[in-house]
């Protein structure tokens, strides 16, 4: 019996990184451990590097044949401005779907993630040309949660992106959500339709996990990081989206964490990072890494004292909003101070865990203030709460299995 055939029409694929890619990238793998065959189809790697990367210059297009990946050209402007990233989304949209139009690969099933909701769009018909199943997996539901940050008015755009949404939602045979708030929206949306499962994600265990304290020592020895002070760790994108660099920056440059004998460690790039470290260059000390393999990234956090993850204030919780960081910081045994409104099912979880201190978003005197009482706690007791909670629930890998069952349907 031949194995069934898969096509991951993805936007986001390693070597990026980011959230995206490590959801993909998870998925992928449990299918093709149950025995799938899968192609993935994706841009050459640019986010959030700002530029296409060297190894992928040359050829229009790039197979890898040992991972079945292969890499499509995008018009890649190098800014993430909302007019940048808009022609990267279309030409990547129209450059794939001929593509795959000709493409001799006949796929049973059709997998892809959304944002962007254009890949989206072309998944949906070609999955309906080639008549295979199309599941949708929504990470952030568009256009919604851009009208909510702003980045995004309400007019002929979005109008637009909602008939896409509408169009999108309705052809997919199934569709995966990251959150309960996910499956609230859409279900609205559809009036109900019973096709919406949840696939949380989560932290992969056997990779954040915690440090004895040599080895803690150790690793801050080895990147040249003070063994004589607590580290705050922001590990994650600096672009548009949830998370609240601004607040963040105003933070860490605040005079109240002056003798406080800190240090900030910051893992990640994007548009806002040379503003934050400008405005807390002088004001604390810090480094600043922007790219490493996720397991590099796993040692870091472990070796650190205390995870921030600054979220924006925002008048109603779209859905998702459960950023990955708080999963993979309490699996590498380290508390989370955690800004975010109240009603939002990361709120619940994190109540329900009780591995760091949450505070009301947007605000510095309230990061302030949980970072003393953090200080003031036991660091290693919450760590460990953090840890058991992840694996009991937030466990990557398990998470992913669903995946199979889905595929099954």
């Amino acid at each position: 019996m031949n194995k069934k055939k898969i096509l991951f029409y993805s936007h986001f694929y390693k070597p990026e990184t980011g959230a995206a890619v490590v959801r993909t990238k998870y998925f992928v793998d449990t299918l093709r451990n149950a025995g799938y065959e899968v192609l993935v189809v994706t841009p050459k790697p640019n986010y959030s590097f700002g530029k296409i990367l060297p190894a992928f210059k040359g050829k229009a297009i790039i197979k890898d044949e040992t991972e079945n990946v292969t890499y499509l050209p995008i018009f890649f402007t190098g800014s993430h401005s909302p007019f940048g990233r808009l022609l990267s989304y279309l030409s990547y949209m129209i450059i794939s779907f001929f593509y795959l139009l000709f493409n001799n690969f006949k796929p049973d099933i059709v997998i892809t993630s959304s944002p962007p909701i254009f890949t989206a769009f072309s998944a949906s018909v070609y999955a309906k040309i080639k008549k295979a199943k199309f599941i949708l997996d929504i990470r952030d539901i568009w256009p919604d949660i851009g009208i909510e940050l702003g980045i995004l008015k309400k007019g002929i755009s979005t109008k637009g992106l909602s008939a896409i949404e509408k169009f999108v939602l309705k052809r997919a045979d199934k569709i995966i959500v990251t959150a309960k708030g996910d499956k609230e929206n859409i279900d609205n949306k559809l009036k109900g339709a019973n096709k919406i499962e949840i696939i949380y994600n989560g932290a992969d265990t056997e990779i954040f996990k915690p440090l004895e304290e040599k080895n803690k020592i150790k690793i801050r020895k080895e990147n040249n990081l003070p063994t004589d002070r607590k580290i705050l760790v922001y590990f994650g994108s600096y672009n548009h989206g949830m998370n609240d660099i601004e607040t963040l920056a105003e933070f860490l440059a605040s005079s109240e964490l002056r003798n406080k004998n800190l240090f900030f460690l910051s893992i990640g790039s994007g548009d806002k990072l040379e503003n934050l470290l400008s405005k807390i260059e002088g004001k604390i000390n810090y480094k600043s890494i922007k790219s490493l393999p996720s397991n590099e990234v796993a040692k870091l956090v472990a070796a650190c004292d205390i995870s921030v993850i600054p979220r924006k204030a925002i008048k109603r919780d779209t859905g998702g909003n459960i950023p990955v960081k708080c999963f993979e910081s309490w699996a590498a045994g380290i508390p989370v101070l955690l800004s975010n409104i109240d009603e939002a099912e990361i709120s619940e979880i994190f109540d329900e865990c009780s591995g760091g201190i949450r505070v009301q978003p947007s605000n510095v005197k309230e990061l302030q203030s949980g970072l003393e009482k953090l200080l003031a706690s036991d660091l290693e007791e919450l760590g460990r709460k953090g840890r058991d909670f992840v694996l009991k629930n937030f466990d990557r890998k398990k998470q992913s299995a669903k995946l199979v069952k889905i595929v099954g349907f």
